[in-house]
């Protein structure tokens, strides 16, 4: 049986990036419409299974992420355009963190990684 989520949340400190996405998206961005349709097939698909994301080992887990957020779990989602978004669990909830790109991916996990 899936874990499903009592609510998926955006992170507050990213809520404007989130906003600006979907605004551009709306506007007919291209790449930032890719990435928004692919945000919100995942949050369906989070919805319904939280753990449905690429799980992030805890050793693993970018100092980042630790410092900002006080993660102590991730999940990593593909998106469109090389862009990958971020989401942790706490308590009962999913809750959205970074969405980036390729670079910054790399970045943060090396390129063995991939």
């Amino acid at each position: 049986m899936p874990f499903r989520p009592g609510r998926c949340a955006i992170h507050p400190d990213v809520e404007e990036m989130y906003g600006a996405l979907e605004r551009a998206a709306n506007a007919g961005r291209k790449p930032e419409a890719a990435v928004w349709k692919g945000f919100r097939a995942a949050l369906s698909r989070i919805k319904a299974d939280g753990q449905w994301g690429e799980v992030i080992p805890t050793s693993a887990i970018p100092a980042h992420f630790r410092r900002k957020y006080g993660a102590t779990n991730l999940y990593c989602v593909d998106l469109a355009s090389f862009r990958r978004c971020f989401y942790t669990i706490v308590n009962r909830d999913v809750v959205f963190l970074d969405i980036v790109d390729h670079a910054t991916y790399d970045r943060w996990f090396g390129t063995n990684r991939r």
